[in-house]
């Protein structure tokens, strides 16, 4: 009799834990794209957000990764004469910026950061602004839905 309590006793408070700890996840998989007349822009977005509710209290945990990447839409050649640039991008939850001293190289143009904090949203925009040798270029990144 005390064998099948014990065998009965774990399981017991394994499912006890599990219905009193309850957690629901959403995902914020998102890329962003857009272009100027001289640049084009591509932000991946992958995020996610638990709601976690333990003993009649919610709380939330989440976490997010984003890449940015820039191409240059002339010559790739042409890069390489850029003496000094600068690209920064904003968005609601989120901003960055680099400054290259040239020649610029493709694998300069991108950025990229993980963490945790709030996550930019299907309906967000992105503006990033270029600036290279006297030149500057603004355009947004948009949800491809």
């Amino acid at each position: 009799m005390k064998k099948i309590l014990r065998a009965l006793l774990l399981p017991a408070i394994l499912l006890l834990l599990l219905t009193s700890c309850n957690t629901e996840t959403t995902y914020f998989n998102y890329t962003f794209k857009g272009e100027g007349d001289t640049w084009t822009g591509v932000y991946k977005q992958e995020a996610s957000q638990k709601l976690i509710t333990k003993k009649n209290k919610v709380s939330s945990e989440s976490s997010k990764r984003y890449n940015l990447v820039l191409r240059y839409k002339g010559d790739q050649s042409d890069l390489e004469e850029i003496k000094q640039m600068r690209y920064t991008f904003k968005a609601k939850h989120s901003s960055g910026s680099q400054t290259i001293e040239g020649p610029v190289a493709v694998a300069m143009l991108k950025m990229s950061a993980s963490g945790n904090g709030s996550v930019e949203k299907e309906d967000s925009a992105i503006k990033v602004t270029v600036e290279w040798d006297g030149k500057s270029e603004e355009f947004e990144l948009k949800n491809e839905k």
